[in-house]
């Protein structure tokens, strides 16, 4: 429990005891370890300990539900949909696996900086859980920080020049706003050094090409996507940010799919698919900028889901693999979709009401048309 894997403990077992299978993975030994504790009450029945971690790892989706609940009260049921009813994420991010775990910890991380940074409150007990999410986070899939990181940064950018009264004093401090979060992050990057050493950008985008030549392999067949050619190069690697982004987030579709798991999935993707379209249909495709910034959670939101959804797709070769990794983005990105539905339907619904106030005035027609 707490030393590292070590190869020489494997001789401690026997056929009669079992093996342990992930000695030589560190990330998946520390998931045996939180493990241990749920199974010790389970008496060593896998559905017991399967309903037992599922229903402790509700917890941290449920801190996050309440955390947008908070901000946005009238949306409470989006909001249930989107973090509690998403058929893949609670079948994937439930069980006796990684992706459960950390779920469970951005949850909690998420909740903790919200209360630490943007409420000022319980600052004891948020300071506390961020730490142990993060914690928990960083021993099994580090890469989850690395994305959340940007997104958080933006969000307490924000925050912090609506506080600023002025239009000329906040022109002056956002900038410097900015250079703080980039020298906040480039800190916090260096301190990890060691366990985020394989997520460093040199390294990932190495690692993205070896996983795109690695779906070409026999093995993958049937159950591979191809986003097309791309080297280690900054440029060569952006320039994938369309498609890797939308396979993260639409696919597999109906059509690729070639069995059963694959294509509920594909369903789900369909219905998220549309109702995008909708939403970009509704804000005139390129309005929908305009909503980003609206809100300080929304822009947290949207800029992790997306971020986590172009890394997810660039660094992953096969849909068996994708409906897993991209399961912590897909709430925060449907959330992101009733969000700005909400806020372009309240637009709408002022610009009716003006015009049965005010019928003679052209300014409401022309408000509306602009807005249009």
């Amino acid at each position: 429990m707490t030393n590292k894997p070590d190869v020489s403990n494997y001789y401690y077992f026997s056929p009669e005891t079992g093996y342990p299978a992930y000695c030589r993975d560190p990330k998946a030994w520390f998931v045996v370890k939180m493990a241990m504790f749920i199974v010790s009450f389970s008496i060593q029945s896998y559905l017991v300990s399967t309903v037992l971690c599922a229903s402790l790892s509700f917890l941290g989706v449920w801190k996050v539900y309440q955390v947008f609940v908070a901000e946005f009260p009238e949306l409470r049921k989006e909001m249930a949909i989107s973090f509690l009813f998403i058929p893949s994420v609670f079948f994937w991010g439930s069980g006796l696996l990684k992706d459960t775990f950390t779920f469970s910890a951005l949850g909690f991380l998420v909740w903790g900086f919200y209360f630490l940074v943007i409420k000022r409150k319980k600052i004891v007990v948020a300071l506390i859980t961020v730490f142990l999410a993060g914690f928990v986070i960083i021993s099994i899939k580090p890469y989850i920080l690395v994305g959340f990181m940007p997104a958080i940064i933006l969000w307490s950018i924000q925050q912090l020049s609506s506080k600023v009264k002025g239009a000329i004093l906040k022109t002056a401090l956002v900038p410097l706003f900015i250079l703080f979060g980039i020298g906040f992050g480039y800190i916090f990057m260096s301190t990890l050094g060691e366990a985020l050493a394989e997520y460093k950008l040199d390294t990932i985008l190495e690692k993205a090409v070896v996983n795109q030549r690695d779906l070409k392999s026999d093995y993958h067949k049937g159950n591979a996507f191809n986003i097309g050619e791309f080297d280690a190069t900054a440029g060569s690697i952006l320039s994938k940010f369309p498609i890797a982004t939308f396979s993260a987030i639409y696919r597999p579709l109906i059509i690729e799919s070639n069995n059963a798991v694959m294509f509920l999935s594909g369903i789900e993707n369909l219905i998220i698919l549309i109702f995008s379209i909708r939403v970009l249909l509704m804000v005139r495709v390129f309005g929908i900028f305009r909503f980003i910034f609206k809100h300080h959670l929304l822009t947290f939101s949207f800029f992790f889901s997306i971020l986590f959804a172009y890394s997810v797709g660039l660094s992953t070769s096969n849909f068996g693999s994708l409906v897993r990794y991209k399961i912590p983005c897909m709430p925060f990105f449907v959330a992101t979709l009733y969000i700005i539905k909400h806020l372009r339907q309240k637009e709408l619904d002022e610009i009716n009401a003006n015009r049965e106030q005010f019928p003679d005035q052209d300014i409401f027609y022309s408000a509306q048309k602009s807005l249009r």
